[in-house]
Protein backbone atom coordinates (compact mmCIF):
# COMPACT_ATOMS: atom_id res chain seq x y z
CA UNK A 1 0.00 0.00 0.00
CA UNK A 2 1.27 3.47 -0.88
CA UNK A 3 0.10 6.90 0.13
CA UNK A 4 -0.50 9.91 -2.06
CA UNK A 5 2.74 10.91 -3.74
CA UNK A 6 3.96 7.31 -3.74
CA UNK A 7 5.10 7.20 -0.12
CA UNK A 8 5.39 3.81 1.57
CA UNK A 9 2.89 3.44 4.44
CA UNK A 10 5.47 1.38 6.34
CA UNK A 11 7.73 4.44 6.41
CA UNK A 12 4.96 6.74 7.61
CA UNK A 13 4.69 6.28 11.36
CA UNK A 14 1.67 8.56 11.65
CA UNK A 15 -0.22 6.54 9.04
CA UNK A 16 0.63 3.28 10.79
CA UNK A 17 -0.51 4.70 14.12
CA UNK A 18 -3.87 5.68 12.60
CA UNK A 19 -4.32 2.13 11.28
CA UNK A 20 -3.33 0.55 14.60
CA UNK A 21 -6.28 1.21 16.92
CA UNK A 22 -5.01 -0.79 19.90
CA UNK A 23 -1.29 -0.20 19.44
CA UNK A 24 -0.26 -3.69 18.32
CA UNK A 25 3.08 -2.36 17.08
CA UNK A 26 3.94 -1.22 20.58
CA UNK A 27 2.86 -4.55 22.04
CA UNK A 28 5.02 -6.46 19.56
CA UNK A 29 8.02 -4.49 20.77
CA UNK A 30 7.78 -5.83 24.32
CA UNK A 31 8.79 -9.48 23.78
CA UNK A 32 12.23 -9.54 25.41
CA UNK A 33 11.14 -7.45 28.37
CA UNK A 34 8.17 -9.78 28.92
CA UNK A 35 10.40 -12.87 28.94
CA UNK A 36 12.71 -11.33 31.53
CA UNK A 37 9.81 -10.19 33.72
CA UNK A 38 8.09 -13.58 33.39
CA UNK A 39 11.26 -15.30 34.55
CA UNK A 40 11.37 -13.07 37.64
CA UNK A 41 7.70 -13.79 38.42
CA UNK A 42 8.39 -17.53 38.38
CA UNK A 43 11.31 -17.13 40.79
CA UNK A 44 8.86 -15.99 43.46
CA UNK A 45 6.70 -19.13 43.27
CA UNK A 46 6.71 -21.80 45.95
CA UNK A 47 6.38 -25.29 44.45
CA UNK A 48 5.82 -27.63 47.42
CA UNK A 49 6.24 -30.92 45.55
CA UNK A 50 9.01 -33.30 44.55
CA UNK A 51 10.33 -33.12 40.98
CA UNK A 52 7.64 -34.42 38.59
CA UNK A 53 7.97 -37.38 36.24
CA UNK A 54 6.27 -35.42 33.44
CA UNK A 55 4.92 -31.94 32.71
CA UNK A 56 1.62 -31.09 31.01
CA UNK A 57 1.07 -27.52 29.81
CA UNK A 58 -2.63 -26.74 29.35
CA UNK A 59 -3.33 -23.85 27.00
CA UNK A 60 -4.69 -22.56 23.75
CA UNK A 61 -3.41 -19.99 21.29
CA UNK A 62 -0.65 -17.74 22.60
CA UNK A 63 -0.80 -19.41 26.02
CA UNK A 64 0.11 -22.73 24.41
CA UNK A 65 2.82 -21.22 22.21
CA UNK A 66 4.85 -20.46 25.33
CA UNK A 67 4.95 -24.18 26.09
CA UNK A 68 5.89 -25.00 22.51
CA UNK A 69 8.76 -22.53 22.62
CA UNK A 70 10.07 -23.86 25.93
CA UNK A 71 10.05 -27.42 24.55
CA UNK A 72 11.77 -26.34 21.36
CA UNK A 73 14.44 -24.19 22.98
CA UNK A 74 15.33 -26.43 25.92
CA UNK A 75 13.99 -29.83 24.85
CA UNK A 76 17.50 -31.29 24.85
CA UNK A 77 17.95 -30.25 28.49
CA UNK A 78 14.57 -30.80 30.13
CA UNK A 79 14.89 -34.03 32.10
CA UNK A 80 11.26 -35.21 31.88
CA UNK A 81 8.69 -35.35 29.06
CA UNK A 82 6.83 -32.09 28.45
CA UNK A 83 3.62 -32.06 26.45
CA UNK A 84 1.47 -29.09 25.42
CA UNK A 85 -2.20 -30.11 25.58
CA UNK A 86 -4.71 -28.19 23.49
CA UNK A 87 -8.29 -29.30 23.98
CA UNK A 88 -10.97 -30.30 26.46
CA UNK A 89 -9.91 -33.81 27.53
CA UNK A 90 -6.91 -34.68 29.67
CA UNK A 91 -4.96 -37.79 28.56
CA UNK A 92 -4.92 -40.77 30.89
CA UNK A 93 -1.16 -40.50 31.49
CA UNK A 94 -1.59 -37.23 33.39
CA UNK A 95 -1.68 -38.12 37.08
CA UNK A 96 -0.40 -37.27 40.57
CA UNK A 97 3.24 -37.42 39.45
CA UNK A 98 2.61 -34.98 36.57
CA UNK A 99 3.18 -31.25 37.04
CA UNK A 100 0.26 -29.50 35.36
CA UNK A 101 0.74 -25.89 34.26
CA UNK A 102 -2.61 -24.30 33.39
CA UNK A 103 -1.96 -21.23 31.25
CA UNK A 104 -4.61 -18.79 30.08
CA UNK A 105 -4.06 -15.09 29.56
CA UNK A 106 -7.71 -14.20 30.21
CA UNK A 107 -8.18 -16.93 32.78
CA UNK A 108 -11.41 -17.87 31.05
CA UNK A 109 -10.30 -20.23 28.27
CA UNK A 110 -12.92 -22.96 28.43
CA UNK A 111 -10.73 -25.77 27.12
CA UNK A 112 -8.05 -25.06 29.71
CA UNK A 113 -10.57 -24.80 32.55
CA UNK A 114 -12.12 -28.15 31.59
CA UNK A 115 -8.73 -29.86 31.61
CA UNK A 116 -7.81 -28.17 34.89
CA UNK A 117 -10.95 -29.55 36.53
CA UNK A 118 -9.90 -33.06 35.53
CA UNK A 119 -6.32 -32.49 36.69
CA UNK A 120 -7.50 -31.40 40.13
CA UNK A 121 -9.77 -34.42 40.40
CA UNK A 122 -6.72 -36.61 39.74
CA UNK A 123 -4.78 -34.80 42.49
CA UNK A 124 -2.15 -33.44 40.11
CA UNK A 125 0.19 -30.72 41.34
CA UNK A 126 -0.91 -27.58 39.50
CA UNK A 127 0.59 -24.17 38.75
CA UNK A 128 -1.68 -21.51 37.24
CA UNK A 129 -0.45 -18.78 34.86
CA UNK A 130 -2.89 -15.96 34.08
CA UNK A 131 -3.88 -12.32 34.42
CA UNK A 132 -6.93 -13.28 36.50
CA UNK A 133 -10.38 -14.51 35.45
CA UNK A 134 -11.82 -17.86 36.48
CA UNK A 135 -8.39 -19.51 36.48
CA UNK A 136 -7.10 -17.01 39.02
CA UNK A 137 -10.19 -17.53 41.16
CA UNK A 138 -9.76 -21.32 41.11
CA UNK A 139 -6.07 -21.02 41.98
CA UNK A 140 -6.71 -18.74 44.94
CA UNK A 141 -9.58 -20.85 46.25
CA UNK A 142 -7.53 -24.06 46.04
CA UNK A 143 -4.30 -22.50 47.31
CA UNK A 144 -2.44 -23.29 44.09
CA UNK A 145 0.79 -21.56 43.06
CA UNK A 146 -0.30 -18.62 40.92
CA UNK A 147 1.87 -16.65 38.49
CA UNK A 148 0.10 -13.41 37.59
CA UNK A 149 1.20 -11.09 34.79
CA UNK A 150 -0.26 -7.79 33.52
CA UNK A 151 -3.22 -7.72 31.16
CA UNK A 152 -2.04 -5.60 28.23
CA UNK A 153 -4.79 -6.50 25.78
CA UNK A 154 -4.66 -9.11 23.01
CA UNK A 155 -3.54 -12.53 24.35
CA UNK A 156 -1.10 -12.99 21.45
CA UNK A 157 0.78 -9.91 22.68
CA UNK A 158 1.55 -11.66 26.00
CA UNK A 159 3.69 -14.44 24.50
CA UNK A 160 6.84 -13.35 26.33
CA UNK A 161 5.34 -13.69 29.79
CA UNK A 162 4.15 -17.19 28.97
CA UNK A 163 7.62 -18.23 27.79
CA UNK A 164 9.48 -16.63 30.71
CA UNK A 165 7.12 -17.94 33.39
CA UNK A 166 7.05 -21.48 32.02
CA UNK A 167 10.83 -21.62 31.77
CA UNK A 168 11.08 -20.38 35.34
CA UNK A 169 8.53 -22.90 36.62
CA UNK A 170 10.44 -25.79 35.04
CA UNK A 171 13.65 -24.48 36.57
CA UNK A 172 12.00 -24.17 39.98
CA UNK A 173 10.56 -27.68 39.59
CA UNK A 174 14.06 -29.05 39.13
CA UNK A 175 13.64 -30.38 35.60
CA UNK A 176 15.48 -27.66 33.66
CA UNK A 177 18.86 -26.23 34.57
CA UNK A 178 19.05 -22.62 33.44
CA UNK A 179 19.93 -19.37 35.16
CA UNK A 180 19.28 -15.65 34.94
CA UNK A 181 22.43 -15.08 32.87
CA UNK A 182 21.11 -17.30 30.07
CA UNK A 183 17.79 -15.48 30.12
CA UNK A 184 19.56 -12.12 30.03
CA UNK A 185 21.76 -13.08 27.08
CA UNK A 186 18.83 -14.48 25.12
CA UNK A 187 16.57 -11.50 25.70
CA UNK A 188 19.39 -9.14 24.69
CA UNK A 189 19.50 -10.93 21.32
CA UNK A 190 15.75 -10.56 20.94
CA UNK A 191 15.95 -6.86 21.76
CA UNK A 192 18.73 -6.35 19.21
CA UNK A 193 16.48 -7.76 16.48
CA UNK A 194 13.59 -5.65 17.76
CA UNK A 195 15.73 -2.55 17.27
CA UNK A 196 16.34 -3.54 13.63
CA UNK A 197 12.64 -4.16 12.89
CA UNK A 198 11.14 -1.19 14.75
CA UNK A 199 8.67 1.16 13.01
CA UNK A 200 11.21 4.00 13.04
CA UNK A 201 13.66 1.97 10.90
CA UNK A 202 13.02 2.66 7.18
CA UNK A 203 12.12 -0.15 4.82
CA UNK A 204 15.53 0.04 3.16
CA UNK A 205 17.15 -1.11 6.42
CA UNK A 206 14.28 -3.06 7.99
CA UNK A 207 14.12 -6.84 7.29
CA UNK A 208 10.54 -7.18 8.59
CA UNK A 209 9.19 -4.39 6.39
CA UNK A 210 10.99 -5.77 3.35
CA UNK A 211 9.53 -9.24 3.88
CA UNK A 212 6.02 -7.86 4.45
CA UNK A 213 6.14 -6.25 1.00
CA UNK A 214 7.01 -9.62 -0.55
CA UNK A 215 4.14 -11.47 1.13
CA UNK A 216 1.29 -9.30 -0.16
CA UNK A 217 -1.35 -11.35 -2.03
CA UNK A 218 0.34 -14.64 -1.19
CA UNK A 219 -0.54 -17.66 0.93
CA UNK A 220 2.40 -18.10 3.29
CA UNK A 221 3.97 -21.44 4.15
CA UNK A 222 6.47 -21.24 7.00
CA UNK A 223 8.93 -24.11 7.40
CA UNK A 224 11.45 -24.86 10.17
CA UNK A 225 12.97 -27.69 12.16
CA UNK A 226 13.98 -28.46 15.73
CA UNK A 227 14.15 -25.51 18.09
CA UNK A 228 12.77 -23.15 15.42
CA UNK A 229 9.71 -25.30 14.59
CA UNK A 230 7.58 -23.68 17.34
CA UNK A 231 8.74 -20.29 16.07
CA UNK A 232 7.31 -21.22 12.67
CA UNK A 233 4.00 -22.03 14.37
CA UNK A 234 4.12 -18.59 15.99
CA UNK A 235 4.68 -16.98 12.57
CA UNK A 236 1.69 -18.85 11.20
CA UNK A 237 -0.69 -17.81 13.98
CA UNK A 238 0.48 -14.18 13.91
CA UNK A 239 -0.08 -13.97 10.17
CA UNK A 240 -3.55 -15.45 10.70
CA UNK A 241 -4.57 -13.11 13.51
CA UNK A 242 -2.74 -9.88 12.73
CA UNK A 243 -2.61 -9.96 8.93
CA UNK A 244 -5.94 -11.82 8.55
CA UNK A 245 -4.27 -13.93 5.89
CA UNK A 246 -3.97 -17.65 5.19
CA UNK A 247 -0.73 -19.16 6.46
CA UNK A 248 0.35 -22.71 7.21
CA UNK A 249 3.32 -24.27 8.97
CA UNK A 250 5.33 -27.29 7.84
CA UNK A 251 7.85 -28.87 10.18
CA UNK A 252 11.04 -30.51 8.99
CA UNK A 253 12.10 -33.25 8.55
CA UNK A 254 8.47 -34.46 8.27
CA UNK A 255 7.72 -32.12 5.35
CA UNK A 256 10.31 -33.92 3.20
CA UNK A 257 8.23 -37.10 3.52
CA UNK A 258 5.01 -35.63 2.10
CA UNK A 259 4.62 -31.84 1.72
CA UNK A 260 7.29 -31.49 -0.98
CA UNK A 261 5.20 -33.53 -3.42
CA UNK A 262 2.22 -31.22 -2.94
CA UNK A 263 3.94 -28.23 -4.55
CA UNK A 264 3.13 -29.67 -7.99
CA UNK A 265 -0.60 -28.91 -8.01
CA UNK A 266 -2.56 -26.81 -8.55
CA UNK A 267 -0.21 -24.95 -10.86
CA UNK A 268 -2.41 -21.85 -10.63
CA UNK A 269 -1.50 -21.54 -6.94
CA UNK A 270 2.22 -21.15 -7.49
CA UNK A 271 2.06 -17.45 -8.27
CA UNK A 272 0.19 -16.87 -5.01
CA UNK A 273 2.35 -18.95 -2.69
CA UNK A 274 5.32 -17.85 -0.61
CA UNK A 275 7.58 -20.22 1.31
CA UNK A 276 9.52 -18.78 4.25
CA UNK A 277 12.30 -20.98 5.62
CA UNK A 278 13.43 -20.31 9.18
CA UNK A 279 16.98 -21.54 9.70
CA UNK A 280 19.50 -21.14 12.49
CA UNK A 281 23.16 -21.84 13.30
CA UNK A 282 22.14 -24.55 15.76
CA UNK A 283 19.97 -26.54 13.34
CA UNK A 284 20.82 -30.23 13.08
CA UNK A 285 23.02 -30.54 9.96
CA UNK A 286 20.59 -32.98 8.33
CA UNK A 287 17.64 -30.69 9.01
CA UNK A 288 19.62 -27.84 7.46
CA UNK A 289 20.33 -29.92 4.38
CA UNK A 290 16.70 -30.99 4.07
CA UNK A 291 15.60 -27.36 4.29
CA UNK A 292 18.00 -26.42 1.51
CA UNK A 293 16.78 -29.33 -0.62
CA UNK A 294 13.17 -28.21 -0.17
CA UNK A 295 14.35 -24.77 -1.25
CA UNK A 296 15.64 -26.34 -4.46
CA UNK A 297 12.23 -27.95 -5.03
CA UNK A 298 10.30 -24.69 -4.69
CA UNK A 299 12.88 -22.89 -6.82
CA UNK A 300 12.38 -25.47 -9.58
CA UNK A 301 8.62 -24.99 -9.25
CA UNK A 302 9.08 -21.21 -9.63
CA UNK A 303 7.53 -20.57 -6.23
CA UNK A 304 8.62 -17.44 -4.42
CA UNK A 305 10.68 -18.23 -1.32
CA UNK A 306 13.09 -16.68 1.13
CA UNK A 307 15.14 -17.63 4.18
CA UNK A 308 15.15 -15.91 7.55
CA UNK A 309 18.33 -16.73 9.45
CA UNK A 310 17.87 -16.73 13.23
CA UNK A 311 20.54 -14.67 14.97
CA UNK A 312 21.63 -14.26 18.55
CA UNK A 313 23.01 -15.93 21.65
CA UNK A 314 22.13 -19.60 21.97
CA UNK A 315 18.82 -21.25 21.21
CA UNK A 316 16.85 -18.75 23.30
CA UNK A 317 18.35 -15.71 21.60
CA UNK A 318 17.93 -17.16 18.12
CA UNK A 319 14.34 -18.22 18.77
CA UNK A 320 13.44 -14.80 20.18
CA UNK A 321 15.05 -12.95 17.28
CA UNK A 322 13.08 -15.06 14.80
CA UNK A 323 9.83 -14.54 16.73
CA UNK A 324 10.45 -10.79 16.67
CA UNK A 325 10.83 -10.74 12.88
CA UNK A 326 7.64 -12.74 12.38
CA UNK A 327 5.62 -10.61 14.79
CA UNK A 328 6.63 -7.41 13.05
CA UNK A 329 6.07 -8.89 9.58
CA UNK A 330 2.50 -9.83 10.56
CA UNK A 331 1.66 -6.29 11.69
CA UNK A 332 3.35 -4.61 8.74
CA UNK A 333 1.52 -6.93 6.35
CA UNK A 334 -1.77 -5.94 7.99
CA UNK A 335 -0.99 -2.31 7.18
CA UNK A 336 -0.19 -3.30 3.60
CA UNK A 337 -3.70 -4.78 3.41
CA UNK A 338 -5.15 -1.62 5.03
CA UNK A 339 -6.26 -3.77 7.99
CA UNK A 340 -6.21 -2.99 11.70
CA UNK A 341 -4.12 -5.84 13.15
CA UNK A 342 -5.79 -6.12 16.55
CA UNK A 343 -9.50 -7.02 16.02
CA UNK A 344 -10.25 -10.73 15.59
CA UNK A 345 -13.95 -10.52 14.77
CA UNK A 346 -14.34 -14.11 13.59
CA UNK A 347 -12.90 -15.53 16.82
CA UNK A 348 -15.12 -13.20 18.84
CA UNK A 349 -18.15 -14.38 16.84
CA UNK A 350 -17.35 -18.04 17.48
CA UNK A 351 -17.01 -17.41 21.22
CA UNK A 352 -20.35 -15.59 21.23
CA UNK A 353 -22.03 -18.47 19.43
CA UNK A 354 -20.57 -20.95 21.92
CA UNK A 355 -21.94 -18.84 24.78
CA UNK A 356 -25.38 -18.79 23.15
CA UNK A 357 -25.25 -22.57 22.77
CA UNK A 358 -24.45 -22.88 26.49
CA UNK A 359 -27.43 -20.68 27.33
CA UNK A 360 -29.71 -22.79 25.14
CA UNK A 361 -28.50 -25.99 26.81
CA UNK A 362 -29.16 -24.51 30.25
CA UNK A 363 -32.77 -23.61 29.44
Amino acid sequence: MTLQGGANILDDQAAMARADSAGMLGLVAGLSKQVAEGWRVAQGLELPWPSPRAVAVLGMGASAIGGDLVRGIWGDRITVPVEVLRGYELPAWVGPDTLVIASSKSGNTEETLRQLETALSRRCPVVCVTTGGALGTVAQAAGLPLAVFPDIGAPRASRGWSLGILAGVLQRAGVLEIDAAEIEAGTASGQAMDDRCAPSVPTSDNPAKQLAWSLVDRIVLVSAAGYLAPVARRWKTQLNENSKTTAVVEELPEATHNTVVGFEQPESLRDHLAVVFLRGPLDHPRDRLRSELVGDVVETGQIWHTTVEAEGEGRLGQALSAVVVGDYVSVYLAFMYAIDPTPIDVITHIKEQLALADQADAE
